[in-house]
């Protein structure tokens, strides 16, 4: 295996797979490689950790000899890191000496492979469902919505981006026990005859669909799924990666179907003054109580030496007493997530918590987004 390629059109590629691939804990596992291919004037890259994989393909001008072969990811992403973006690189495949050799200029790089018989392939079954929308609703969505899925090891739902899909209807939640994210958009793209829906993208799944999707692209992107799986393929990539595949609880139950009562407020200004009041809360709960009425929020928190901070917001809004105290981090995580000049905060009796959403309601790529806090104890 021999060509030449401009490290510019790989750069790209090579750090989204590099990230897939050294995410094995095991350090001697093959899949800390990525799979090199060098078909025709295709040069194919691959890389997976047993649960996604990904691979890009890109064209090259000039190919002596086809093949292929693994190289460990981190290496090569590092080599070629400190070359110029506009350098021509030439791979060259020693298969005596099982080494990959790297020229660039009067740079040399030889890097040990490892055969590409025992990489693995990430095989899938004919699909089941289908869900095509924008790239940019895709995109959309799952930013709106990642900060919200749980990182911790608790239960698996909350792991990932539950998606479901009815006619033209797609709906999306994300959720961590103490906040959820709830997403609506309307499909254009109907599939005929299909029954309705519902399917768990993990978080490394939805994160790499929001990478490889485009922020403006008015293309359609396919989605294919199984019952374990989903395939995607889109701008020179291909995604496949499993699913979260256990049941979903029914969280519009916690949706609050009527609002007693709501307030306006300044967006940009709100997330100012919640950094000012939260600056001497307590680190463990991080907790910020909000007091509404007589035409103002009044912001304060305390820790546990009886410090506090305070700030104050005019608004015209807040003529009824309201007091809920929450977690200040993830009330600035949704202010920054909404684009839009004024949020709601929207109230209901039993006050457990607080629906937040923009005043306009439906966004430049059609979605319509809110999002809901539990209240804590401070």
């Amino acid at each position: 295996m021999k060509f030449n390629v401009v490290y510019g059109n790989i750069v790209n590629q090579l750090n989204t797979l590099a990230g897939i691939a050294g995410s094995s804990p095991n350090k001697d596992d093959i899949t800390q490689n990525i799979l090199i291919n060098v078909t025709g004037n295709e040069l194919t890259l691959k890389a997976t950790n047993y649960n996604i994989e990904l691979q890009s393909v890109i064209a090259l001008d000039t190919v002596f000899t086809e093949g292929e072969i693994t190289v460990n990811a981190v290496k090569l992403k590092d080599v070629l890191g400190n070359l110029d973006k506009n350098s021509v690189v030439e791979f060259n495949l020693d298969e005596e000496k099982n080494l990959l050799i790297l020229s660039c200029d009067s740079s040399t790089f030889e890097i040990r492979t490892r055969s590409a018989i025992d990489f693995p392939s990430f095989e899938m079954d004919n699909p089941t469902h289908t869900l095509v929308l924008k790239q940019k609703q895709l995109k959309s969505i799952i930013q709106s919505s990642i900060f919200c899925v749980s990182i911790e090891d608790f239960r698996d739902y909350f792991k990932g981006i539950r998606l479901e899909v009815n006619s033209s209807k797609l709906e999306a939640f994300a959720s961590d026990g103490h906040r959820m994210a709830i997403l609506e958009t309307t499909l254009e793209n109907v599939q005929a005859g299909q029954e309705p829906f519902g399917v768990i993208l993990t978080r490394q799944c939805a994160s790499q669909l929001a990478d490889i999707v485009g922020a403006e692209s008015e293309s359609d992107v396919s989605l294919a799924f199984t019952k374990d799986a989903v395939q995607t393929s889109c701008n020179n990539y291909k995604l496949t990666s499993k699913l979260i595949n256990c049941g979903y609880p029914n969280v519009r139950t916690v949706i609050p179907k009527t609002i007693e009562k709501q307030v306006s407020i300044p967006n940009a200004q709100l997330v100012s003054k919640i950094k000012i009041a939260s600056s001497l809360s307590s680190k463990r709960i991080n907790g910020v109580t909000f007091n509404f009425g007589n035409g103002e929020v009044v912001m304060h928190s305390e820790n546990s030496e009886h410090e506090v901070s305070q700030a104050r917001l005019p608004l015209p809004d807040a003529v009824d007493n309201i007091e809920i105290s929450l977690n200040a981090q993830y009330v600035r995580d949704v202010l920054t997530n909404i684009k839009c000049d004024n949020v709601l905060f929207c109230f209901t009796q039993p006050m457990i918590h607080v629906l937040i959403k923009p005043e306009v309601e439906t966004n430049d790529f059609g979605i319509k987004a809110s999002y809901i806090i539990s209240k804590v104890v401070v």
